[in-house]
């Protein structure tokens, strides 16, 4: 076998640390190929070139990484990248430590490899690992799976993970919630401000969990499931959010119009808009959310607002509070309706953006730098609709998590796989006006929720106008038995599913596996 029992050995220490998974029976497989005694020298070169392709596909396919038709799908989107991002993300692929390791290893390696019979080692290593793999010592993650009593679905019919899946989707076509119209009172407004990349974890991660910014909102959703982690299908279902929750597949066929959030609340009397403090051309989210979304107002100007940072494709982020301050101001000029709402789609927190005059690049790049002017920026605007002696809903939805610290099965940034630390969003409801949010403490939702939750809730607002009678009864009769939902999140065919207690993953070849994956 020769330097090839490094490569498996290589693999084996790798495996044991929790860095890659091993396909061991590909492996041995690999390894017997390599330990063919070749006859010739044209023999030996084919074998080594042949081994090499193998050894790399299946290096890829043992790694944590994307799989392969995922990143032809993603490979377009790479155009767009700035060449600084793209060496950032590079660097996050090399472990130095892993890197330190693997070079001890090799040292190792070759003061023993005349003593002791590498091919050998490679062998027996590999031939361990397929033992503890066969399914007499593991049980199967479809054991355990019954549907949590927690939610409002009725219990599976099967423990299958697929049939439980099935039941979670049955369930969730039934619920729908209709947009009440109550008796008009005083006129206010709701303002929808939707954040790319921010989870719990990323907050916790920067220490900012408990930030006094979060404590403005009278609600605030502990447990909230974006049920996405990527922009486009959590804005989407967001902009469905009176149905229950649909498979990700769904999300790209004609919406129906009794599952339109905004349309709902235009029908309730509230006059559309919508603003971003970017292009919206990534990712084709401006067509995603206009098509799929059902958000048909026309989107308005952000033109002369100032630019705070530089996205990792290098176009111009605007800071929030310019674009934002600008609109109301707009808002408070023209007075043409009594009621508005604003759907605002803010990038600041993406992965690779800059902000400008922040030094160096490590400062300008730092996500909690970024977070606080993001919260300072919303802070601002809140006081501005209070100062204007206005009232307004502000509704803080983050998207999906922004993965800040990544998961040892996922480099920091790396979405692919939809887990509970990049699905569990911060939501919050502030009541903004001079009346308002002194009378209302804040309440914390602590149970599993997603976007049902959050349309009941507005739903309950438009039936009762909080503003006429703002104390703490008013809030408990709005909070007060929220739909709950199962913590569900798919990304292309990968599905993360909440299940007893547990987090089960369905890779894109349909294997259910328990996902127990942390922080690193």
């Amino acid at each position: 076998m020769g330097y090839w029992s490094l490569y498996f050995i290589a693999k084996l220490a790798l495996y044991a640390d929790g860095k890659i998974d091993l396909h061991v029976w590909l492996n041995l497989a690999l390894c017997a190929f390599t330990a063919l005694l070749p006859t010739n020298e044209r023999q030996r070169y084919a074998k080594n070139l042949l081994a090499g392709v193998l050894a790399l596909a299946l290096f890829y396919y043992d790694s944590w990484l994307p799989p392969l038709q995922r990143l032809l799908v993603l490979a377009p989107n790479l155009k767009d990248f700035s060449g600084s991002y793209l060496l950032e993300l590079t660097g996050r692929l090399i472990d130095l430590q892993t890197l330190l390791v693997l070079l001890l290893l090799t040292g190792l390696y070759l003061l023993l490899r005349r003593k002791v019979r590498m091919a050998t080692v490679a062998f027996a290593g590999l031939s361990v690992v397929a033992v503890l793999q066969l399914p007499f010592w593991n049980t199967p993650a479809r054991a355990a799976v019954p549907a949590p009593a927690t939610t409002d679905e009725a219990a599976a019919p099967d423990q299958d993970p697929d049939l439980v899946l099935r039941d979670f989707y049955r369930q969730e076509a039934k619920r729908l919630v209709t947009p009440s119209i109550g008796e008009s009172g005083s006129p206010y407004d709701i303002i929808i401000v939707h954040v790319c990349s921010l989870g719990w974890d990323d907050l916790d991660a920067v220490g900012m969990a408990g930030d006094s910014f979060l404590k403005r909102f009278t609600v605030l959703f502990t447990h909230f499931s974006s049920a996405a982690s990527y922009s486009g299908p959590a804005a989407i279902r967001l902009m469905r959010a009176n149905c229950g929750q649909t498979p990700e597949a769904s999300l790209y066929t004609a919406p129906q119009d009794n599952c339109l959030l905004i349309t709902g609340l235009e029908n309730a009397g509230f006059e559309p808009h919508w603003l971003l403090n970017h292009d919206g051309h990534f990712g084709n989210f401006f067509d995603e959310v206009t098509r799929y979304g059902g958000l048909s107002a026309p989107l308005e100007s952000n033109a002369g607002a100032q630019v705070s940072q530089r996205a990792f494709d290098g176009t111009p982020v605007l800071s929030d509070y310019s674009v934002l301050s600008r609109w109301w101001q707009g808002r408070l000029r023209s007075g043409n309706a009594d009621r508005v709402v604003l759907y605002y789609n803010t990038v600041s927190l993406h992965d690779g953006n800059r902000l400008l005059g922040a030094g160096s690049d490590a400062q300008a790049l730092r996500f909690d730098t970024r977070a606080h002017r993001l919260f300072a920026d919303l802070a601002h605007f809140m006081d501005d609709i209070r100062d204007a002696h206005r009232q307004a809903v502000v509704i803080f939805v983050a998207e999906h998590g922004g993965a800040v610290r990544g998961e040892r099965r996922q480099i920091p940034g790396l979405r692919e796989v939809p887990s509970p630390l990049i699905t569990r969003v911060p939501v919050g409801i502030a009541f903004v006006g001079d009346t308002a949010t002194p009378a209302m403490p804040t309440q914390r939702i602590d149970t599993p929720t997603s976007y049902l939750a959050l349309a009941t809730l507005l739903s309950r607002i438009t039936a009762s106008n909080p503003f006429d009678a703002a104390d703490a009864t008013v809030l408990a009769g709005l909070t007060a038995d929220l739909p709950s939902t199962r913590s569900v999140a798919e990304n292309a065919d990968t599905v993360v599913m909440e299940a007893a207690g547990q987090h089960l993953l369905r890779n894109p070849g349909g294997t259910w596996s328990p996902w127990v994956d942390t922080a690193p």
